[in-house]
């Protein structure tokens, strides 16, 4: 994209190693393993023992559709950022677009944002829950471009098609569930 070197120059200023330290962190709570794949079971878990398999299910199936980012890489076959157009700190192989990262991020935390006001009973801490879930989205989703292992509109597909997925598989879900209660 035209506006892609601009950007990812904006969001690697200033250079600072603590914030480049945050960014790593951030990458690796986004990262399918292990991050991702301790956080689904724990929540999957988590979801059955309070006797909502229901929705352990979703949040399962939703944190699986990661494997679809692969496919649409290859599809897509769009570079990632070189040394001359933006710093690298850290290294990554294979292509960009969408973002893994920021397509997994937004499928397992966008389904942890469908389904906390659906276990919380509380109001404030469901749309607490909703807002640190978006946060980590978005906070993921930029570590990758800091690191320079991803453009903005890498991060920015991601998360679109991360969350298109989750929508989609939401609204099935829901048709399931009713279909489920009229038999």
């Amino acid at each position: 994209m035209p506006s892609d070197i601009a950007i990812a120059r904006a969001v690697q200023w200033p250079a600072s190693g603590t914030i480049d330290t945050a960014a790593r962190v951030l990458s690796l709570i986004g990262a399918d393993i292990p991050s991702t794949l301790v956080l689904a079971l724990i929540g999957v878990a988590l979801l059955i023992l309070a006797g909502r398999r229901d929705l352990a299910l979703f949040l399962g199936v939703a944190a699986a559709l990661r494997a679809i980012g692969p496919v649409l890489k290859v599809l897509i076959a769009s570079p990632r950022p070189t040394v001359d157009a933006v710093v690298i700190v850290a290294k990554a192989d294979g292509l960009g677009f969408p973002s893994g990262h920021a397509m997994g991020a937004a499928l397992f935390y966008g389904a942890l944002a469908i389904i906390a006001p659906q276990v919380v009973a509380n109001r404030v801490v469901a749309r607490s829950i909703q807002i640190a879930a978006m946060t980590l989205m978005v906070l993921i989703a930029i570590s990758r471009v800091r690191l320079g292992v991803h453009w903005p509109s890498d991060v920015a597909g991601g998360l679109l098609f991360g969350l298109a997925i989750v929508c989609f598989w939401q609204a099935a879900f829901l048709q399931w569930r009713k279909a489920r209660l009229k038999t």
